[in-house]
């Protein structure tokens, strides 16, 4: 039943369709605030500062998914990047709001489950997209961080709630950081496990480049160290 390609796509539908009413209600109840996003405790700056540690924002161009109200393109011209930017977003209400607030921001209504990406990005910023619970949260990440990944030149940002909380909320997803780096490696060879700017979130950078040196480092990394420290004969014998 499960390969029976209605079914598949019946059941993608439902899940966009639950997706955006749970946004709708959420809306209503909260208004304008990162609540509607599902971030309670008004953190989006410390969030947005991580995930554009990614790699060099200025001068890139910015595939935004899942974008809400389109705040991370207020946060990127707030610190002043030259960038070209593209929200995706699946709620139409949350649309009309990102274009209020930002009048020059580009949204354009996406589900990240059925329609595919025209176009490529070098990075893709992904922020509370996988925190609710639903059917195989696992293979739904894994699946879609895959297509999101193709789409990019340099790589990937996604955050998570992690599994080492002090209390759980009903339908939301408490991501295991050991799953998510497993996903992550089948993706790319190079990944980057954060959990050190909130204790109970993480977020890991997928790269595009993972070519290495001869002695096995990969080369963007090894750019960033001093000449002298990229092999041993800087110690003494």
């Amino acid at each position: 039943m499960k390969n029976n390609p209605f079914f598949n796509n019946h059941f993608m539908n439902n899940n966009s369709s639950k997706t955006r009413k749970r946004y709708d209600k959420r809306l209503r109840e909260f208004g304008i605030s990162p609540k509607t996003l599902g971030w309670l405790k008004g953190k989006q700056g410390i969030r947005f500062s991580v995930l554009t540690e990614i790699g060099k924002i200025h001068g890139s161009k910015i595939f935004d998914v899942g974008c809400g109200f389109g705040d991370l393109y207020g946060f990127l011209s707030r610190k002043k990047y030259h960038f070209s930017y593209l929200g995706l977003e699946l709620n139409q209400n949350l649309i009309k709001i990102a274009k209020k607030k930002y009048p020059k921001i580009k949204v354009k209504n996406f589900d990240i489950e059925s329609d595919k990406i025209l176009g490529k990005c070098d990075w893709a910023i992904l922020s509370g997209v996988f925190n609710f619970k639903r059917k195989e949260n696992y293979r739904f990440i894994e699946k879609n961080l895959k297509k999101i990944f193709q789409s990019c030149r340099k790589g990937v940002a996604v955050d998570f709630v992690n599994s080492y909380v002090e209390y759980k909320v009903k339908d939301s997803f408490y991501a295991s950081p050991a799953k998510i780096f497993e996903i992550g490696k089948r993706i790319t060879p190079r990944v980057i496990l954060r959990n050190d700017y909130m204790p109970f979130e993480f977020c890991i950078y997928l790269y595009k480049n993972n070519k290495i040196t001869s002695n096995k480092v990969f080369i963007e990394f090894n750019r960033s160290v001093r000449p002298e420290f990229r092999s041993n004969k800087w110690l003494k014998k």
